[in-house]
């Protein structure tokens, strides 16, 4: 057994723990340390003495308790022969711009576009701490300083706002804890700052919009051309991603007799299937394939044989088209088309089918694509068509909501009833006609 002793050691005082191995009494001088942490050093030097004398490695409670100690006082114990001394390279000082070069440039694994996440990330990084800041300096406590900065000040590309979404800073956060993940594995550092920090995305229902069919037909009448009416139905009717599977269909993926086409995702390159699915070729989306495949011609390889450059910018084109067909463009333009698809199939085939036609899982599917519409609570409040005749004809109907109150309670009831109509979260009033709306909310 240890045991601490406060004393005055040649005009220092401090902490002292003795303990006992291999038959002799030895000691460390802590120093003016606090009661708290002179406890723990004497309860994890206990554990790493049992170790030395069993030969078995320590705890992780106590892995992580070395791993957190300055050099100084992890030299106090590798003196001592209670552990193996840092490697040399432990005490390097390595800033973090090149850190982050190194690990990015050592990814040769990964696609293109998860290169540009690592990049961003790298970038805000180096504009908050600094590209000369060494990684060793970095503490959990800046970690979290980089969080809030990010979160308020950390947009760069939008002139109108410093702020970033929610989405993006978890994202960045999670780049950042590979970073430094990977610098912990390899030694450069005692511990990994950004380990605590929120990373995993979660649904932004704010930015969800549900964009109805009659919308995108509208859309369509108002494209240029044959391709971009071929990008708005496979975006809206065939789920597809955009740009990236959109751009990766070929002619031969199509099978129109048989009503299937055959789908490559990049995004799901890594999982079992390879990122390859059988999605239906919907009625709504027929139309515009075989139009697409009259117009293409000899020898064509791609159903979208244009904007296949990297510089290729859909987004701005499509903003065109929407104010063109006389309506407001949408939060996530191309997603939400691939949302409304989704949810709309989830209204009418198994989730799980639904999921496998358009890549997905169904919790994903669930947690970021399936929306709650307004369609789908008009239908359920309607009044079914026995009981709209029997009322008709002056004949009470006998359901679960025909007992009406009387007396006081009634009197009640319309004391307390809501004035005014019913109206959806959009606004829209909740009646059993429903007009047109020319333009969106």
């Amino acid at each position: 057994m240890a045991s601490l002793r406060n004393e005055n050691d040649r005009g220092r005082t401090g902490w002292r723990l003795q303990y006992r191995l291999n038959r002799r009494n030895k000691s460390l001088w802590l120093g003016n340390i606090s009661e708290g942490k002179a406890t723990d050093w004497k309860a994890h030097v206990e554990h790493l003495v049992e170790c030395m004398e069993g030969g078995d490695p320590p705890s992780k409670a106590t892995g992580r308790w070395l791993s957190g100690l300055s050099d100084a006082d992890h030299k106090k114990l590798s003196d001592a022969g209670l552990v193996e001394p840092r490697v040399e390279r432990n005490r390097q000082v390595v800033s973090l711009a090149a850190w982050c070069d190194t690990f990015i440039s050592e990814r040769s694994d990964v696609k293109g576009s998860t290169r540009q996440t690592y990049e961003k990330a790298r970038d805000c990084l180096v504009a908050h701490f600094g590209a000369s800041k060494p990684i060793r300096e970095i503490r959990p406590e800046d970690a979290k300083r980089w969080r809030i900065w990010l979160a308020t000040e950390g947009n760069r590309r939008d002139k109108n706002r410093s702020t970033m979404a929610d989405a993006t800073v978890r994202r960045r956060t999670g780049k950042a804890k590979q970073f430094f993940a990977e610098a912990l594995e390899r030694g450069l550092i005692d511990q990994n700052p950004f380990a605590k920090l929120p990373s995993h995305v979660t649904a932004n229902t704010a930015r969800q919009f549900f964009v109805p069919a009659a919308w995108i037909e509208r859309c369509i009448e108002v494209a240029p051309d044959v391709t971009w009416r071929t990008i708005l139905a496979l975006a809206r009717y065939g789920g597809l991603r955009c740009p990236s599977e959109l751009l990766r269909l070929k002619w031969c993926d199509v099978n129109l007799p048989e009503g299937r086409m055959t789908i490559h995702a990049s995004k799901t390159e890594h999982h079992g299937s390879g990122g390859i699915r059988q999605c239906p070729i919907f009625p709504e989306l027929r139309p515009y394939l075989e139009a697409a495949w009259d117009a293409a011609p000899e020898g064509a390889v791609y159903v979208i044989d244009r904007y296949r450059g990297t510089g290729v910018n859909l987004r701005t084109r499509f903003e065109t088209i929407i104010k063109a067909a006389g309506l407001v463009p949408w939060p996530k333009l191309m997603q939400n088309l691939r949302a409304s698809r989704e949810t709309e199939l989830m209204a009418k085939f198994p989730a799980k089918d639904v999921a496998s036609w358009l890549g997905n899982s169904v919790p994903v599917a669930m947690a970021h694509y399936a929306m709650a519409t307004a369609e789908s609570f008009r239908q359920a409040i309607e009044i079914p068509a026995a009981v709209a005749v029997a009322v008709a004809s002056g004949v009470q109907p006998q359901t679960p909501c025909s007992h009406q109150p009387s007396g006081e309670k009634a009197k009640s009831q319309q004391k307390t009833a809501p004035r005014g109509p019913l109206m959806f979260s959009d606004g829209s009033e909740i009646s059993g006609k429903w007009a047109i709306q020319n333009s969106n909310l």
